[in-house]
């Protein structure tokens, strides 16, 4: 079962002779106008200075996950768990996410993810959850109104379709493997039960989308041993930095809040900075000028190792730039010859 708890207190940061990694993920990055993206020097700078084409995933929690070393295909359900303030232990964890679904002509379709739950309606419907299901052994947590997920006891661990890589139709994205036919069942009462819940009248009489359903995904169990590419992490709040502060709080520490900008960031140390997701239209100039621009100069003049660029489009596909210090000739290539930056072709669903 999920529990919440408090964050622990945060390890002694490590301290290396060696000039820092540093890995910058930006939510939503990819999302501002291709226009304007393709105008930015920093983010032009970064590409021409990364050693190979960008690194495709499914979303920037999977990115984030391989950028801080573990391996392919671990979880991110239990991470974003932990760091949301559960405590999954050795329990098997799913992300539940609340979401819309509507008929369409010949298969139920994804209408989106429900966002705008209040506490006491989001508490409501996990009750009713957990009522429905607690004989097939599964518990259902939210520890934010906009964080939920499913702890499994026993061994209906379905194989899963990550939420950002469903589009449209769902039939296809629907529960796979051994466990395919509990599964659908499952979803399918969830779908019956969240359906006449009085939340959703409610809700459907103020003119906002109901919860029609959960869609489960990116199950496992919380991974152990050290991280291979970070000491430090800083995390905004919300769903953003979930995974961050999982990470973090897996190895032993804490994520911080996220500082002002790169000067921030101590010497010899390897971090993770996931920033607020990029909203504001004035944003992209401040990111670049608090962020990409004095990272930039930290790698060319060599005391900064590598520099990791994490960008998403708005909870969907993210790629990963990864950039050691570049040869002189590069960086003059770079500067008086630049080519614009361009976002690269959507991961395939």
């Amino acid at each position: 079962m999920l529990d919440s708890t408090d964050p622990p207190a945060a390890a002694p940061v490590r301290r290396s002779r060696i000039p820092m990694r540093v890995t910058l993920a930006v939510p939503d990055l990819l999302a501002a106008d291709r226009a304007t993206l393709a105008r930015s020097a920093p983010l032009a700078r970064v590409a021409a200075y990364a050693a190979a084409a960008p690194v495709a995933a499914t979303d920037a929690d999977a990115a984030l996950v391989a950028a801080a070393g573990l391996p392919a295909g671990t979880p991110t359900a239990p991470l974003a768990a932990a760091g949301a303030g559960a405590a999954p232990g050795d329990a098997y964890v799913l992300r539940a996410d609340p979401v819309a679904l509507v008929a369409g002509r010949d298969d139920v379709l994804l209408a989106g993810r429900v966002d705008d739950l209040a506490d006491a309606d989001a508490a409501a419907l996990v009750a009713a959850l957990n009522a429905h299901f607690a004989p097939d052994g599964l518990v259902f947590h939210a520890p934010r109104a906009d964080a939920w997920f499913v702890a499994v006891r026993g061994d209906a661990r379905p194989e899963t379709t990550p939420l950002p890589a469903v589009r449209g139709a769902i039939g296809a994205h629907l529960p796979r493997g051994p466990h395919r036919a509990v599964w659908r069942r499952w979803l399918s009462e969830m779908q019956m039960l969240l359906h006449e819940h009085p939340v959703n009248a409610a809700r459907e009489a103020r003119g906002q989308a109901g919860v029609t359903g959960i869609w489960i995904s990116d199950g496992g169990t919380l991974p152990g041993g050290a991280f291979a590419h970070a000491s430090a992490f800083f995390a905004p709040p919300g769903r953003a930095g979930d995974v961050a502060r999982g990470l973090a709080r897996t190895a032993g520490a804490d994520a911080a809040p996220v500082p002002a900008g790169y000067a921030a960031l101590a010497a010899g140390t390897d971090v993770i900075v996931v920033l607020p997701p990029l909203s504001a239209a004035g944003a992209l100039p401040a990111l670049e000028h608090a962020w990409l621009a004095p990272a930039l100069a930290a790698l060319e003049r060599g005391s900064l190792a590598q520099l990791t660029l994490i960008a998403s489009e708005r909870d969907a596909a993210a790629w990963t730039w990864t950039a050691a210090r570049p040869p002189v000739t590069r960086r003059i290539g770079a500067r008086l010859a630049p080519r614009a930056f361009a976002v690269p072709a959507r991961v395939a669903a």
